[in-house]
């Protein structure tokens, strides 16, 4: 049975997008079947980022109840990696119901062994119902005491609603002299560490690029992190849920 990991935060800019687009191309050159799901229905960055910009149907059109779940799977450029794309109009926007997104994202659970769902940030309607669409979370942050704050908030009320919190990313880290150590903010997030991405040049080329930096530069920096978070993931995730409940 398939993981599905909701990938989460407190603020907007943190690189949720980038660590779900890296993390599902790691974990596909690891040999399993993943799933990228653009569940950010305002922005709609995922689509950009795996190179699907122009499908027929989107996950907004599933909202909407005009399409299956199973029709907006598009087999990207990547090994073993497939993305349901969203919509960048505000048409589609309008028409979609995020309260529909965990019943359709469940669904998918038998057909890939992950299934990586890139959430809003915050917690407003919207960013909740993909978050709870998920069966794990995994957090990301920078290096900043607001936005470290505010993510291991986000991890308090989905640990309450029932999620399984993996553990988080720290992205970006080395930008500026005033980053908060690894370990401090390890012991504010009160959740474990699971990779410290660091700043990357190669991460920001590869961004302008629209392709992600596991495929773009695989020997940089960046991309090792990314590498090294994917074999983290694929060792915990499921087991984690099953040996803690859901409890940690």
């Amino acid at each position: 049975m398939g993981r599905l990991i909701s990938i989460a935060s407190g603020k907007g800019g943190t690189g949720k997008t980038t660590t779900t687009a890296n993390l599902s191309i790691a974990l596909g050159k690891m040999g399993f079947k993943v799933l990228a799901i653009d569940a950010d229905l305002t922005m709609a960055n995922l689509s950009l980022v795996m190179g699907i910009d122009d499908a027929s149907i989107t996950i907004h059109d599933v909202l909407a109840g005009r399409a299956e779940i199973t029709d907006s799977i598009y087999a990207t450029a990547f090994e073993n990696v497939h993305l349901i794309p969203a919509a960048i109009d505000w048409e589609h926007v309008i028409r979609a119901d995020p309260r529909k997104l965990p019943e359709n994202i469940k669904k998918l659970k038998a057909q890939f062994d992950f299934v990586l769902i890139d959430c809003p940030a915050g917690l407003q309607m919207d960013a909740m119902n993909a978050m709870l669409s998920g069966d794990e979370v995994l957090l990301v942050t920078n290096p900043e005491i607001s936005c470290i704050t505010d993510t291991m908030k986000v991890g308090i009320v989905l640990k309450k609603a029932g999620l399984v919190i993996l553990g988080f990313v720290l992205n970006r880290y080395g930008r500026s002299d005033n980053d908060i150590p690894p370990d401090v903010a390890e012991e504010v997030m009160e959740v474990p560490l699971l990779a410290v991405i660091p700043e990357d040049p190669s991460v920001r080329e590869a961004t302008l690029e629209g392709v992600p930096v596991v495929e773009y530069r695989p020997t940089s920096k960046g991309a090792e992190a990314y590498m090294d978070l994917a074999k983290e993931v694929a060792r915990i995730s499921g087991l984690k849920a099953k040996v803690l409940g859901g409890a940690y």
